[in-house]
């Protein structure tokens, strides 16, 4: 029989293997949620002790999804704090692409958000989510103020609208497998364009031209320069 975790260290690595072990698995297959089962028989745990650190399968995805949106806001604070900025802003852009691409289950994680993972949640575990983001968004916002030197606030609008449009990208171009064989031949070509590259061009657009009025002009002209270089 197995041991119930004693120590806080213990519990947060029985709780890092289970999220490690839900990750894993459905990156192999993100058409749906692996079962708790599957996810204790990965992670080398049993069923019973699953449920000791989670409520539901809905509870262990939603804590990844957590964990993915505070990677990527990390990431860009992180940027924002570093003397890569003096290089231009597009470099910023630049990171969270990357961070995309070698995250794949975070767009397919925020898709189900709404549909799948949030409607079975508890009241309060999806409140101390919700609270959670909000917080580090605007704390990452708050970042893109003072770097950027911007109005109070305008830093939260850029992110909400970046995180926006990533979702609406991915979202328009990941096709179905039944249509990506249709939209294999030449002549769909212009409706397929490669994700990342698509990704960054739009994102170089939108912060351009959200950059362009004279408030921010100073953040435009990271911008600039970059595109100088």
């Amino acid at each position: 029989m197995k041991q119930r975790a004693l120590s806080d260290d213990d519990k947060v690595l029985r709780r890092n293997a289970i999220l490690a072990a839900a990750r894993e698995l459905f990156v192999r297959d993100s058409h749906q949620l692996p079962s708790a089962a599957q996810i204790a028989q990965a992670s080398g745990l049993a069923k019973g002790t699953v449920y000791l650190y989670f409520r539901t399968k809905e509870e262990i995805f939603v804590a990844l999804l957590a964990q993915e949106f505070d990677g990527l806001l990390r990431r860009i604070s992180s940027y924002l704090e570093s003397a890569a900025l003096a290089q231009g802003l597009d470099g910023l852009l630049q990171e969270v692409c990357e961070y995309i691409a070698t995250h794949p289950e975070f767009l397919r994680l925020d898709a189900m958000a709404y549909s799948v993972l949030e409607q079975n949640l508890s009241e309060a575990y999806l409140l101390e989510f919700k609270t959670s983001l909000t917080q580090t968004l605007v704390s990452t916002g708050q970042r893109v103020d003072q770097a950027l030197q911007l109005p109070a606030g305008r830093g939260v609008a850029l992110l909400l609208r970046t995180y926006a449009l990533i979702r609406g990208l991915w979202q328009t171009l990941d096709y179905p497998d039944y249509l990506r064989r249709i939209l294999a031949a030449p002549q769909f070509a212009p409706i397929r364009p490669d994700f990342q590259t698509e990704l960054l061009a739009s994102l170089r657009d939108f912060w351009a031209g959200a950059l362009a009025s004279g408030v921010d002009s100073q953040a435009q002209q990271h911008l600039t320069n970059a595109d100088r270089k």
